[in-house]
């Protein structure tokens, strides 16, 4: 069965398991007034509605009721889903600092991805992750540069063989060149990713939350698992598929909608692309085929 996802006073509370659940009735440490939410559910709901209908104990009503004062001085309605999350660090790196932040994020969203994603700021805007994609992304791209600058410095043997024609120093610019401009490029990647990401997922029917969500998943999924490029070698490729499951989750949690879904949504663009290359080489070999026959 899909995992729960409990909230309390319009705060993300953690996602859990039906045992864990069950366990947590019994013990008390969920109450009747929580929010649930699982795959296939139209809203949120309260505990103490939907564990009879999942076999479980009726939990312990509050102790306090579950309304809460709002901005105006009224009260909020208790079954409405949770407005604002916790997550992730880096939006809160003014109060625990710049680096921790980074550190907890990166960790959080590596290792941790499912409960953090769904605990994930909806409304926090676009400023805050498109800073932290560009600025880890662009960090990592130059350590990557730096990499195969090393590299050619190693082995100007391997080096002339595979460019004959060009020089270190013009291969070093060229790198150069491309860690100073990298920052610009990936703010056009982050915007362009998410846009047709956000659109595959409207096509499939699987967005329902707005463009800003999308967006908030894939630059805190990709900035994060660009850390691998800090491994030699295959540290790229490990980022590239570390990364693609982080969205998948992320998309998953944040959309409501299904793994297949979120899975299709990135990978369609993809599939797209090399099946459109390969009608095009498949007409060009079949255009060619009958051109040699008249040629003849």
């Amino acid at each position: 069965m899909a995992a729960i996802h409990i909230a309390r006073n319009h705060q993300p509370f953690g996602t859990f398991s039906e045992e864990d659940l069950r366990e947590g009735i019994v013990s008390g440490r969920f109450v009747s007034s929580d929010l649930a939410w699982r795959e296939g559910m139209a809203e949120w709901k309260p505990l103490g509605e939907m564990a009879p209908q999942w076999g479980m104990e009726t939990p312990a009503p509050a102790l306090a009721p579950a309304l809460t004062p709002s901005a105006t001085g009224g009260t909020e309605n208790p079954t409405a889903a949770p407005v604002e999350g916790t997550e992730p660090a880096w939006e809160e790196r003014e109060r625990i600092g710049f680096f921790p932040a980074i550190a907890q994020t990166v960790s959080a969203v590596l290792m941790r991805p499912s409960p953090t994603f769904a605990a994930m700021k909806q409304n926090g805007g676009l400023a805050n992750p498109l800073l932290y994609f560009v600025l880890l992304s662009s960090a990592m791209f130059a350590v990557s540069a730096l990499y195969q600058m090393g590299a050619t410095s190693m082995n100007p043997e391997v080096f002339a063989k595979g460019l004959p024609h060009a020089s270190k120093t013009a291969f070093s610019v060229a790198l150069i060149g491309s860690i100073l401009i990298s920052p610009a490029l990936y703010v056009v990647s982050a915007f362009l990713s998410s846009g047709i990401t956000h659109l595959c997922l409207r096509i499939l029917g699987g967005a329902t939350r707005p463009f800003e969500t999308t967006f908030r998943v894939i630059c805190y999924a990709q900035a994060s698992a660009m850390v691998f490029n800090l491994l030699p070698l295959c540290g790229g490729l490990i980022g590239v598929i570390w990364g693609a499951y982080c969205i998948i989750i992320g998309l998953k949690e944040t959309q409501r909608t299904s793994g297949l879904k979120a899975t299709l949504a990135i990978t369609l663009p993809g599939l797209l692309c090399c099946g459109g290359l390969l009608l095009i080489a498949t007409a060009a070999g079949i255009s060619m085929a009958e051109l040699s026959k008249y040629s003849h």
